[in-house]
């Protein structure tokens, strides 16, 4: 009751201030979960005023993460994953529901949440210079402009104070990622697994998809593996978080938890990339993916990275094998110490 008093005095008493406060701080409090006490409140004021002020305010305030998301998803284009998780956040967003972009990036990454609130904080004195209120409550985002107030050009001003979140939304999270601890972190680890030269590839022949050792696949401490039931290969283990493609192909599978990639060669050849032993069960939090099914990848270019340190953490092997799933048997060429793109072995052809 206090903090909803609080910020409903501030609106009402500290002008174009309060609207901002408003705006900047209200998806804050979604992330508490307290928002929803607001709709008696939005309830009372269309009761006695029969209108809404705070509904733009929280309309415009999601916007702001919207836009949080997308500045977060130019910082990180290039990553897969990323791109999996910003795109479909943002899209909710346009319906109301802010929770994905907030849970799923910008309460994670922290700099895009305050760009967001910033956004929305700048967007919150537009709806107050403007006037605008609504005739409804509970939608917001587009179906929230079916309960928009149209005096005042109120449509008008809706869809602008909706645009004036999301631009600076995406343009302050931009700047701020500049400057971020974090993405310097972030961008100094991704130069350091900067990609190596593709490799001069010759066909079947299976080249050092880790720097690291190379084992026979007999020697995988897990017997699905080490007893070839998926297929005949090598197992690996990793010195460095990189791992690139082993073999010129089309990637033609890529596992929800992003612990496997499966690749089929420009001769046919089906294999599997599988990062660390029963990594499955980490629901893809240590892995890094810089391609998607259907991708071409050549020998030698970056494809993930595994984070193995928080493998170890978990009390799982990072041991990584490479299996020829379409069961075709191969001769291994060079086991202990490798390099990325150093052949490995070569594969028997099914005639």
């Amino acid at each position: 009751s206090w903090i909803t008093t609080g910020l409903i005095w501030t609106t009402e008493n500290l002008g174009v201030l309060g609207y901002m406060l408003f705006a900047g701080v209200q998806q804050i409090i979604v992330i508490t979960g307290l928002h929803h006490i607001f709709g008696a409140i939005e309830a009372q004021l269309i009761a006695d005023t029969g209108t809404n002020f705070l509904n733009p305010l929280m309309s415009v305030a999601l916007m702001g993460q919207g836009g949080a998301v997308l500045g977060y998803l130019l910082l990180h284009w290039n990553n897969v994953r990323d791109r999996e998780i910003c795109i479909p956040s943002f899209l909710s967003t346009l319906f109301g529901i802010s929770e994905p972009a907030i849970f799923g990036v910008n309460l994670r990454h922290k700099f895009p949440l305050i760009a967001g609130c910033l956004a929305s904080a700048v967007s919150g004195a537009y709806v107050y210079l403007t006037h605008l209120t609504a005739l409804g409550f509970g939608t917001t985002a587009l179906p929230g402009l079916a309960i928009a107030n149209p005096a005042n050009n109120g449509y008008v001003n809706y869809i602008v104070a909706h645009l004036i979140a999301l631009g600076p939304g995406i343009l302050f999270t931009v700047l701020i990622g500049r400057f971020s601890k974090s993405e310097k972190e972030k961008k100094a680890q991704e130069k350091k697994l900067k990609e190596i030269p593709a490799v001069k590839a010759e066909p079947n022949v299976v080249y050092s998809p880790v720097k690291g050792k190379a084992a026979f696949i007999t020697e995988c401490s897990d017997p699905v593996f080490n007893q070839k039931s998926m297929g005949d290969g090598m197992v690996f283990i990793p010195e460095e978080e990189l791992i690139v493609s082993p073999v010129n192909g089309t990637v033609m599978m890529v596992f929800p938890t992003k612990h496997a990639i499966g690749i089929r060669t420009e001769e046919g050849t089906e294999l599997l990339i599988h990062m660390g032993l029963n990594t499955v069960s980490l629901e893809g939090r240590p892995f890094e993916l810089y391609v998607g099914e259907g991708d071409t990848v050549k020998a030698g270019q970056k494809i993930a990275r595994m984070d193995l340190k928080a493998i170890e953490a978990e009390g799982l092997s990072t041991e990584t094998p490479v299996v020829i799933t379409s069961m075709q048997p191969v001769t291994v060429q060079n086991t202990g110490t490798v390099n990325w793109g150093d052949s490995v072995m070569t594969i028997t052809r099914k005639d």
